[in-house]
Formats: C-alpha cells, sequence, structure tokens
C-alpha cells in the first residue's frame, strides 16, 4: 500500500510541473485581476445609479418646498396689508365702520371644521 502511494505522488510530483508554468499562473492572475476590475465598475456604476435617484428625489424635494414657501411669503405679505387688518376687524371683532350695522351670522366651529378636513387655516383660506 505504501507503494502505491509512493507511485501516486512521484506521478503527481511528474505531472505538477506542467500543470503550474509561469504562462498559466499569468493566465490566472489576470483572471483574478479582471474579475476585480470588474465587480469594481458594477459596483461604481450601481453607486452611480443610486445617487442619481437620491439627487432627483431631492431636487423635487427642494421644488416643493420652495412652492411652500412662496406660498408663506404671499400669505405674510397679505397679512401685512391694510385689507386684512380691516378683515380681522370686522370678522374676529365684530368692528363696524361709522354708518354701517353689524349683521350677525351663526357659522360653524372653526375649531371643528379643521380637524374634520385635517388643513391648515390658511391652507383653506388662500388655495383656489
Amino acid at each position: 500500500m505504501l507503494d502505491s502511494l509512493a507511485a501516486g505522488s512521484e506521478r503527481i510530483l511528474r505531472w505538477l510541473p506542467s500543470l503550474i508554468s509561469p504562462g498559466r499562473i499569468i493566465l490566472v492572475a489576470s483572471l483574478i485581476v479582471a474579475g476585480y476590475l470588474a465587480f469594481s465598475a458594477g459596483n461604481n456604476l450601481l453607486n452611480s445609479y443610486r445617487l442619481a435617484d437620491d439627487e432627483s428625489r431631492l431636487r423635487e424635494a427642494i421644488a416643493e418646498l420652495e412652492r411652500q414657501e412662496d406660498q408663506l411669503l404671499q400669505i405674510r405679505d397679505y397679512l401685512r396689508t391694510d385689507e386684512y387688518v380691516e378683515f380681522m376687524a370686522r370678522k374676529v371683532f365684530g368692528l363696524v365702520k361709522p354708518g354701517e350695522t353689524l349683521v350677525v351670522i351663526d357659522a360653524p366651529d372653526p375649531v371643528a371644521t379643521e380637524t374634520e378636513t385635517g388643513t391648515t387655516w390658511w391652507e383653506r383660506l388662500f388655495s383656489p
């Protein structure tokens, strides 16, 4: 049995130099490097697509925030006008100009309507 093992290992040792030649070592090393480069390029491409998607979502969010800012600036400008001051004096405080007659109409509770609709007062007041 030891003779057969020795003969088998002797055959392997004779065959091994032809199996491991410099050309094959270079081929295997080249395949490993090419595989790594392909994997790295694919990973970079995937990250590029993810970043482009994130950028487009962030640009949409910025556009929405700018639209809201414009709307709030318009509301702020309206709240600073004499027209708004007169509106508040009439509706909230019940004031009238000289020579006018005050007429009170029963209106729904503004707090109840806000919770029912789920919108803020300024969105209901200024939305088209």
